[in-house]
């Protein structure tokens, strides 16, 4: 074995029949103490098996008593890693470097000599499916890029219902999402995002929700509604996206299918929509709300009241990672705005 290309540390969780599933993983930038020991038993254990030529992906840990193979291929590393996506982090893909090694010796030689070194931190996450589920929409294929550290996603726009399987192997995932930042605070914030959003509003990554038998208590909506819009003066120029235009509120309002034409950002951001999201698809209502979050300028905030936001996927906590992921703060609920999800812009 003549070098290492890359190097990934992964996360997996297990099942409740017992089984073991990536949840996701992380490159190793640095070496961690006792990694030193690892790689060297990775050499060791190239040359025992008598591979001498290509590519080799191995997968070790490391236990009380010291390294651990757990399998080894002559093949480059799975996950289908698209090559513009390595190259953001190790400048090759191990099928290059197998190439090189063959037809331009010399290239192979210079990247072995420069010793380890990637120019970002990758991370990885594979979606886990918790049960059987047919999916009409797939809203994370439109949440997760607005992560600062995303860069590909092999979800895709769902045009037609879709079986998923309960993920009970690498095969059965639901999808891959590839991230990778300069900053591993970063990466890891993005990450545990995901994580986060997996676990408590699965909605929003596959949703199999149709039409919402929901009903609407207009009266109390207005009320709830009121009650907020009386308040927020001081928080200065306000922006209502609203279902209906009242007559007696004295706010710019806009309708929800206007404001891809509102210019500018606002201090506050008022939402009251229901009546128009109601029976839209799940990964429609998340890009809609994605638009509206977005008008809120930097020492801005945002007001979603349980009138609205109980129309979105998952409730109060989808609306809240709807709002987390455009990298806003939520903030404390106050005594005076009761079951409202309110958040701000900070730089």
């Amino acid at each position: 074995m003549e070098f290492i290309a890359l190097m990934w540390k992964y996360t997996k969780r297990k099942t409740n029949e017992g089984g073991q599933i990536y949840d996701y993983q992380v490159t190793v930038n640095e070496l961690g103490l006792g990694e030193a020991n690892l790689v060297e038993y990775a050499y060791d254990v190239a040359n025992a098996l008598g591979i001498k030529y290509g590519p080799v992906h191995g997968e070790y840990m490391i236990d009380e008593d010291g390294p651990v193979l757990i399998e080894v291929n002559c093949r480059p590393c799975g996950l289908n890693m698209p090559t513009k996506y390595l190259d953001r982090i190790s400048g090759q893909h191990e099928t290059d470097s197998a190439l090189d090694s063959y037809l331009n010796p010399e290239k192979f030689n210079y990247e072995k000599n420069k010793g380890y070194t990637l120019y970002e931190h990758g991370g990885i996450k594979t979606i886990i499916v918790p049960k059987d589920i047919t999916a009409e929409s797939a809203p994370m294929a439109e949440i997760s890029n607005k992560l600062k550290s995303y860069r590909e996603t092999s979800m895709g726009i769902i045009e037609q219902a879709q079986f998923f399987s309960k993920t009970q192997d690498l095969e059965t995932n639901g999808g891959t999402i590839y991230l990778s930042h300069k900053d591993p605070y970063i990466l890891q914030k993005d990450l545990d995002f995901l994580c986060g959003v997996e676990k408590y509003a699965f909605q929003l990554v596959l949703s199999n929700r149709k039409e919402k038998k929901i009903s609407i208590d207009e009266d109390e909506s207005y009320n709830e509604l009121k009650s907020i819009l009386n308040k927020i003066h001081a928080y200065g120029l306000t922006l209502f996206v609203t279902d209906e235009i009242f007559d007696d509120v004295n706010l710019m309002q806009v309708l929800p299918e206007e404001i891809r034409d509102v210019k500018g950002d606002f201090d506050c951001v008022v939402v009251n929509l229901n009546k128009s999201i109601i029976n839209k698809k799940d990964n429609e209502v998340a890009s809609l709300l994605l638009n509206i979050i977005d008008r809120v300028k930097v020492g801005g905030f945002i007001f979603i009241p349980q009138s609205t936001y109980q129309y979105i996927p998952n409730g109060r906590i989808g609306a809240e990672a709807l709002i987390k992921v455009l990298d806003l703060k939520l903030e404390l609920p106050l005594l005076d705005f009761k079951k409202v999800a309110i958040a701000s812009k900070r730089l």
